[in-house]
């Protein structure tokens, strides 16, 4: 059976010194809990995408990977102001 991971598992494991921010922010935060989704949903695109061999896959890896960073330093600056 798959494991399936949550996007508040997934961003919990990508940060884990900032557990008790995340979790209050996921609770109380509408968008931050939006933002974590796309985090989830750009991560399975860019393993999906990993592992094709679709003629379009160097195109989508390298699309789906800088989306990832973009999102990734979004959460952080987010986590970073609520310090």
């Amino acid at each position: 059976m798959p494991i399936v991971l949550t996007s508040l598992s997934i961003v919990l494991a990508e940060f884990p010194d900032h557990g008790d921010t995340i979790r209050r922010l996921f609770r109380e935060n509408e968008t931050f809990r939006t933002l974590c989704g796309d985090y989830r949903q750009c991560s399975v695109a860019l393993k999906y995408w990993n592992q094709s061999d679709s003629d379009d896959g160097l195109a989508r890896i390298e699309e789906y990977a800088a989306l990832l960073k973009d999102l990734k330093a979004e959460i952080l600056q987010t986590l970073e102001g609520c310090k």
